[in-house]
């Protein structure tokens, strides 16, 4: 264990070196073993060593929790991944939708809505450059600054990846239970599993930090807080709750788990599931995951069901880096050993 350790330790400290990456964190869990490894020094303050259980925005990420807790109403009756838009989301909402009528909880969950990405309309971006830093979203404001999102092609005839299906799943998680989504993603995620790290950032004051941990956020870079990219975690935690979805009933019974691994193609070569991706990583085999960038930071969540493995990087960087290389190298690392 221990000269895998130091493998894992000379593998991300170069790697972060050559992708001129300020810091990150690895976590790799096999049936032999877990590794926790940081590398490098905060963007926040260059002096800060990053340590093991820092915490990152995990950008896209957000969305596997997300597609959890939907899942997990859709187990308990509370809803029906066919239901539209119209049974859960008020008129306001409605009216600057197209096809609100037609549009299924499933096809936000696999991005087959057709719908425009309210970050890429002109009206959110000019909302974005005058608005306060300090100042956080909620999703009604997000889409209603986005006017009127345009449909990008017919609901359900294929994956056309866009933020706005989670803001809008956001808003049905509070339609159905009454609470924030925050409150459901604690109750039903973070608390059980003991995820000691992760918290919705701007709803949630953060957790008392480990004695080696140093919160990475920086202000100047803006997070969201939303239903789309909102989470702040560690490596250990995305990957705690990673296992635990992938490899238990603790989260989604079998049934349930089914819905959200039944694949269909998702046009960049790869398959996409409810709230998860999958994609073939040739000589590992099947992968899903996830992979994440938001305001200056990256990263990556890589389950190999076949090996039983799962692994996650989080990077203080999100131009030009590419967390996922990382993770190939360290299943070279490992798997290779194996051979």
């Amino acid at each position: 264990m221990m000269a895998l350790t130091e493998s894992l330790q000379f593998l991300l400290d170069e790697a972060t070196a050559e992708q001129n990456v300020p810091g990150g964190v690895l976590y790799v869990a096999t049936p032999e073993g877990k590794y926790e490894i940081a590398s490098g020094f905060s963007y926040v303050t260059k002096r800060h060593k990053v340590q093991r259980r820092d915490r990152f925005r995990i950008g896209a990420i957000t969305q596997v929790f997300v597609a959890t807790v939907v899942l997990q109403l859709y187990q308990n009756r509370a809803l029906n991944l066919e239901d539209n838009l119209t049974k859960w989301l008020d008129k306001e909402i409605c009216d600057r939708l197209e096809n609100s009528d037609k549009i299924t909880i499933r096809q936000l969950l696999n991005h087959s809505s057709g719908l425009d990405d309210y970050l890429e309309t002109d009206e959110f971006q000019q909302a974005v450059s005058q608005r306060d830093k300090n100042q956080f979203w909620t999703a009604k404001e997000a889409i209603c600054l986005a006017d009127n999102l345009e449909s990008l092609g017919v609901p359900g005839a294929g994956h056309c990846y866009s933020n706005t299906n989670y803001i809008l799943l956001e808003l049905i998680v509070e339609a159905v239970t009454g609470n924030p989504l925050y409150q459901e993603m604690r109750s039903r995620i973070f608390d059980p599993l003991g995820l000691k790290d992760t918290f919705t950032e701007y709803r949630e004051t953060p957790p008392p930090k480990h004695k080696s941990c140093q919160n990475c956020i920086s202000p100047e870079k803006l997070g969201t807080g939303l239903g789309d990219r909102g989470l702040i975690s560690s490596a250990y935690d995305v990957g705690k709750f990673a296992e635990t979805l992938f490899m238990t009933d603790e989260l989604l019974n079998e049934d349930t788990f089914d819905k959200m691994i039944n694949w269909f193609q998702d046009n960049e070569g790869g398959f996409y599931g409810l709230g998860v991706n999958s994609w073939d990583a040739k000589e590992w085999g099947d992968v899903w995951g996830y992979t994440g960038g938001i305001d200056g930071y990256s990263s990556a969540l890589w389950h190999l069901p076949d090996e039983e493995m799962t692994i996650v990087v989080l990077l203080d960087e999100d131009i030009d880096t590419t967390p996922d290389y990382i993770i190939e190298r360290v299943l070279a690392v490992i798997l290779e050993d194996e051979l």
